[in-house]
Parts: structure tokens; sequence; C-alpha cells
């Protein structure tokens, strides 16, 4: 077995192994193994994508950013991954904001009809105090998923607000 046979078994074993742990709730345990994995395969779009969700969630952006990007240059196309991002940089605000937006024109070029990008999209118009335009986009994601509860909460909220 070549070396980079030994390191791509060694990356998917411990990959497996985080998948369990993060499936169990056990997130320290997931993180310990998403490591490892990344260590053997600091290309494998899955492990930096669960790597940036999992520091994301608590609340380390700039490390979530630094693994979605990695994410992102290992699979361009993956409509999730560019979601989050926008989602990071939202959370960032400030110029962050239009960052997200790019973020976002690049998951519409990928997928038009997603609806987090249209929730997305509504959320960071109402914080930049664009009301019209995000009510737009809320509707647009409420239109594709009736269902989608993070739409219908901003959307009340924003009409609520007058």
């Amino acid at each position: 077995m070549t070396m980079s046979n030994e390191h791509g078994r060694m990356a998917e074993l411990h990959r497996e192994r985080a998948k369990r742990h993060y499936e169990a709730g056990e997130i320290k345990e997931a993180v310990e193994e998403f490591t490892e994995a990344y260590k053997f395969d600091p290309r494998d779009a899955e492990v930096l994508y669960k790597l940036a969700e999992i520091y994301g969630a608590a609340g380390f952006i700039d490390p979530a950013v630094d693994f979605i990007q990695k994410s992102l240059r290992e699979n361009f196309m993956d409509i999730n991954s560019w979601v989050m991002l926008a989602n990071l940089y939202a959370q960032k605000g400030g110029a962050y904001m239009d960052l997200a937006l790019e973020q976002l024109n690049q998951a519409m070029g990928i997928d038009a009809n997603n609806t987090m990008v249209y929730y997305l999209r509504g959320n960071i118009m109402a914080q930049k105090g664009k009301k019209d335009e995000a009510l737009e986009n809320l509707k647009k994601a409420l239109e594709l998923d009736p269902a989608n509860p993070y739409a219908k909460h901003d959307l009340e909220a924003l009409t609520a607000a007058g």
C-alpha cells in the first residue's frame, strides 16, 4: 500500500468515526476525529464542511469561515456550503453583510430555487434596512417552501414592525 493510499484509508477511518460521534451528539469527540481525518486528507470537502458547521454553531466564526472556504475550493458546486459561508458572514455583520450577499449570488447561480438562499437574503436585507427587498425574498422563500419556519418567523416579524 502506498503512503497516499494509507493516508486515504486513515482519513476515511477517522471521518467515519467522526460521523458516528456527531450523530450521537458527542461533539468533542467528533471534532477530534474530524481533525484527525483532516490531517490525513486536507482536501476532504465533507470533513471541511462538518468542521465549519461545528465551529460555526459553537460561535467560532473565523475558523468556521476558513474551513467552509476550503470546502468550497474542493466542491465549488455545493450550495449548502455557499449558504453556510453567507450565514457566517452575516453573523459577522457590518461590511461582511455585502460579502454574505455575494455568496448568496454564487449560490443562486447553482440553484435559483433554494429556499434558504431567499430566506437568508431576506434576513440580510431586513438587517440592512431594505424592507421591500427583504419582504420580496422572504415571500419567495415561502413560495418555494411554505413550511420554512425561519422565513415565516422573519416575514411575520417584518410585517408586524410596520
